[in-house]
């Protein structure tokens, strides 16, 4: 592993939310994922599963990518990786619920502010288009007073 993906590895860990210590999901670098974040099922793991996350896509997006972690762990203790089938669209909400009513306020708004700006994931069918997206973080954010934006949500 290169010092760089160490290195935010070290970052991710540090970075884990109440919900990631909840889970003891164990979170793996892994440069070349196409993806930020994914939980997949994992038979040694305390909790069934591994959190799988791009470094450098991390890197990139920066605090954002808290935000993706928590959401991950979301996954995990929602019990998402027990059952792969069912409703995707459905799961990938609850997750954004519990992420966006956990992580830290910086990190819900790193993340709205990634979707404001176009960045998601480029499958709209289960995350609906990225500013939909921003306005359920604010609206689940806010629910339990998590919303650390500069305005209202609308």
């Amino acid at each position: 592993m290169s010092r760089l993906a160490r290195h935010v590895a070290a970052i991710f860990l540090l970075l884990s939310s109440s919900v990631g210590a909840q889970t003891a999901t164990p979170e793996v670098p892994t440069p070349g994922l196409n993806d930020i974040a994914v939980v997949v099922a994992h038979p040694n793991s305390p909790t069934g599963a591994v959190i799988l996350f791009n470094p450098s896509l991390c890197q990139q997006i920066g605090l954002a990518c808290r935000f993706f972690a928590v959401h991950e762990h979301c996954h995990v203790l929602l019990g998402h990786h027990l059952n792969p089938g069912g409703n995707t669209m459905l799961k990938e909400r609850d997750a954004d619920r519990c992420a966006a009513q956990n992580a830290p306020p910086q990190a819900v708004m790193a993340a709205w502010t990634l979707f404001m700006n176009g960045g998601s994931s480029s499958d709209w069918h289960t995350y609906g288009p990225p500013q939909d997206r921003a306005r359920r973080l604010c609206l689940f954010a806010a629910q339990t007073g998590n919303w650390g934006g500069p305005f209202p949500c609308p």
